[in-house]
C-alpha cells in the first residue's frame, strides 16, 4: 500500500498527536475526514488514524456523526471488522484511533487483478457477513457497505471497516430526504431518503457481490442521482449476462440480495450466508418463490402462431415482447400496439393469442397465491411481538413450532417482553418450522452509573453488571486519595447504551517531582527552589561547615531523588 508523506501530514507529524500517535503517512482521504498511519508511542504499535476534516470541525452534525462512529465501531469486538482503540481531539478536529490493516481495498484489488473467481467471491461476501450479523446483533447499520470498504491484508482476511455513517438503534442523523452512503451501492430506501435497515446493507452486499463475480456494477449514469434512481426503479441485470461462467446459484443469490422490496430480500446476514454457502457446495441458493426478481407472472411455454411461411412484422416483435412483461402491463402494450397500422389481419389475430396468454398468465398467478396462502399445508406464524416470553413460547409450541429464544436491549419494551420475532406474523411455514424471538433483557439506553470515590474493582463490577464495558487509567492528583476514581467519561448520569464503554480515572497519588540541587546556594534562595517545585521545607543549623554563613551545605534527600509533592526536604544550613 502506497503512503502519501505531503501536505497535511507532515504538519501533523511535527509532534505526536495529543501527545501520543506520532504520524507516519497518509494513507488516504474522503469525504468527511483524512486516514493517516501513525505509531502509538504509549503501546509501540501501527495504528490508523482518522482525523475529520477541518471545514466539517465546526459543523456540530459532523462532529456528533463522527463521535457516533467511534462509539458504533469501539463496541464492535469481531476478527472482521477493523477495531477502533481511542478517540480525542487534534486542536479543533476530533480524531479515532483504530487498528491498522496493512493490505488493500475490495476494489484496489478488482482493478489490480480482475474479478475474483466463484468461491474467492464467496469467501469474501461470508466474511462480510460475519461482520455484519455481529454488527446486526448490537443494532448498529453499516449503511455504507462498497468494495472500499472491505479491506483484505496480506494474508488474504477480510475486515470490514468504516462505520462512518452508521445508525445506532432508532437514531438519526440525517436530514429529511438526505441520502449517506455511495451512490454505486445505495439500496433502494436509501436512495429514497426513507430509513435503513440491517437488510440495507444486505442490498449493499448484494451489489458488492455482484461486483466481485462480474467486474461490474450492476447499474451506471452520469451523476450519483442517475444511479441511486435505477437502484430504485430498474431492474438489476443477471450476472450471467455479463460472465456467463458465474453459477446460476450465485446468481439466484445476488439477484436476491438486490430485491427491491427489503420484504423479499434475505431477512438477516444469516440467511444470506445459508443461501450463498448453498450455492457454493452446489445446492440451490434458495426457494424458487425467494428468487424470483420482479420478472412478473409465469411466461406460458408456447403461444400458438397463425400458420405463415412469410417473416413475422415489425408488430409481432413487439407483441411477442409484451409476453415478457407483467399481467397489469399486458393492456397498455396492447394500446400501444392498436395504436399501429391495421393494415396486416395476421396482427391482429397474433394479438388475440397474445391477450390470451396474458389472462392465462394472470388466473394461473392469482391460482397459485390462493393456494400458497390459503390451501398449502401449513401453519401460519402467530403475532407474538409485545407478549411475554412463556406466553409466546407456549403459544408456538401449541401450534407446532419450534421457538428459538434470543435476548436483547430493547427501550420499546420491559424485560421479558418479546421485542421482534422471524418470521412476521402471517407468514406461512411448515409444521415443525423454527421460529425466532427476540425476548427484551431491559432497556437499550440507561445513565451511565457514577463512579466518584470508588474503587477500580469495584467500578469495574458495577459497569459490568449494567452490561458496559470499563476501561481504567491512573493520573497523579493532590486532592484524591490514591487508588480512588476522581474523573468519568461519559459523566454520571449521561445517556449511553449497553455494550459503550466507560473510561474513569484512579488517582495514583500526588505527582513526583525529582528534587533539584540547592547545595552552595543560600538558604533563602534553597528554600524558595524546593516550596516552587511543592516541597515543605524544614532547615537544620549546623556549625563550623562552609565558609559563609547562611549557605546550605547539605541536602536530604540528595539532588535528583524523586518524591511526591507534599513530601519534606531537609537543607543544612552554616552558622559560623
Amino acid at each position: 500500500m502506497s503512503h502519501d508523506t505531503s501536505g497535511e501530514s507532515a504538519d501533523l507529524a511535527s509532534s505526536p498527536l495529543d501527545g501520543r500517535y506520532r504520524i507516519l503517512s497518509r494513507l488516504g482521504s474522503g469525504g468527511m475526514a483524512d486516514v493517516y498511519l501513525a505509531r502509538d508511542e504509549s503501546l509501540g504499535r501501527l495504528v490508523a488514524v482518522k482525523v475529520l476534516k477541518e471545514r466539517l470541525a465546526a459543523d456540530a452534525e459532523f462532529v456528533e456523526r463522527f463521535r457516533i462512529e467511534a462509539q458504533a465501531a469501539a463496541s464492535l469486538n469481531h476478527p472482521a471488522i477493523v477495531a477502533v482503540y481511542d478517540r480525542g481531539k487534534a486542536g479543533a478536529s476530533p480524531y479515532i484511533a483504530m487498528e491498522y490493516v496493512d493490505g488493500e481495498s475490495l476494489k484496489q484489488r478488482l482493478r489490480r487483478k480482475g474479478r475474483l473467481s466463484p468461491d474467492e467471491a464467496a469467501a469474501t461476501a461470508l466474511a462480510v457477513l460475519a461482520a455484519l450479523n455481529e454488527a446486526h446483533a448490537r443494532h448498529i447499520v453499516h449503511r455504507d457497505v462498497t468494495s472500499s470498504n472491505v479491506l483484505v491484508d496480506g494474508t488474504g482476511r477480510v475486515k470490514v471497516a468504516d462505520f462512518g455513517i452508521a445508525r445506532m438503534g432508532a437514531s438519526a442523523l440525517t436530514r429529511t430526504g438526505a441520502m449517506l452512503g455511495t451512490s454505486s451501492y445505495l439500496s433502494p430506501e436509501q436512495a429514497q431518503g426513507r430509513s435503513a435497515d440491517t437488510r440495507s446493507d444486505l442490498y449493499s452486499l448484494g451489489v458488492v457481490l455482484f461486483e466481485i463475480l462480474t467486474g461490474q456494477l450492476p447499474f451506471s449514469g452520469e451523476s450519483d442521482l442517475a444511479v441511486a434512481m435505477q437502484h430504485v426503479s430498474a431492474a438489476p441485470p443477471n450476472p450471467r449476462s455479463l460472465s456467463s461462467d458465474v453459477p446460476e446459484a450465485y446468481a439466484a443469490v445476488v439477484m436476491t440480495a438486490l430485491s427491491k422490496q427489503p420484504a423479499d430480500r434475505y431477512q438477516s446476514a444469516d440467511e444470506f450466508a445459508a443461501a450463498l454457502r448453498s450455492a457454493r457446495d452446489g445446492g440451490h441458493a434458495a426457494p424458487a418463490a425467494v428468487l424470483r426478481v420482479e420478472a412478473g407472472p409465469p411466461v406460458p411455454a408456447a403461444v400458438p402462431r397463425p400458420p405463415s411461411a412469410a417473416p413475422a412484422p415489425a408488430a409481432t416483435v413487439v407483441a411477442a415482447d409484451a409476453l415478457t412483461r407483467p399481467a397489469d402491463g399486458a393492456t397498455r402494450y396492447m394500446s400501444e400496439v392498436r395504436q399501429a397500422p391495421a393494415a396486416r389481419p395476421r396482427g391482429r389475430r397474433l394479438w388475440r393469442w397474445v391477450a390470451l396468454a396474458a389472462i392465462i398468465a394472470a388466473a394461473a398467478a392469482g391460482a397459485w397465491a390462493v393456494y400458497a396462502l390459503v390451501l398449502a399445508p401449513g401453519t401460519k406464524v402467530p403475532g407474538l411481538t409485545g407478549r411475554a416470553r412463556d406466553e409466546a413460547v407456549a403459544v408456538l409450541k401449541k401450534d407446532g413450532l419450534k421457538p428459538v429464544v434470543h435476548e436483547v436491549w430493547a427501550d420499546r419494551f420491559d424485560a421479558g417482553i418479546v421485542a421482534r420475532q422471524r418470521p412476521r406474523a402471517g407468514v406461512k411455514v411448515d409444521d415443525g418450522s423454527k421460529v425466532d424471538l427476540w425476548v427484551s433483557r431491559g432497556p437499550l439506553h440507561i445513565p451511565a452509573p457514577d463512579l466518584a470515590g470508588k474503587r477500580s474493582v469495584a467500578a469495574t463490577t458495577l459497569l459490568e453488571g449494567e452490561s458496559l464495558t470499563a476501561r481504567k487509567r491512573k493520573a497523579a492528583t493532590r486532592n484524591v486519595p490514591k487508588g480512588e476514581i476522581y474523573r468519568q467519561e461519559p459523566a454520571a448520569g449521561a445517556t449511553v447504551k449497553r455494550g459503550d464503554t466507560v473510561t474513569f480515572w484512579v488517582s495514583s497519588g500526588p505527582p513526583v517531582v525529582t528534587v533539584p540541587d540547592v547545595v552552595g546556594r543560600s538558604s533563602g534562595d534553597a528554600g524558595a527552589a524546593l516550596e516552587a517545585e511543592g516541597f515543605v521545607v524544614s532547615i537544620d543549623y549546623v556549625a563550623g561547615w562552609g565558609e559563609f554563613p547562611g549557605d546550605v551545605v547539605e541536602q536530604d534527600p540528595v539532588a535528583g531523588t524523586r518524591l511526591r509533592k507534599g513530601d519534606e526536604v531537609v537543607i543544612k544550613v552554616a552558622v559560623f
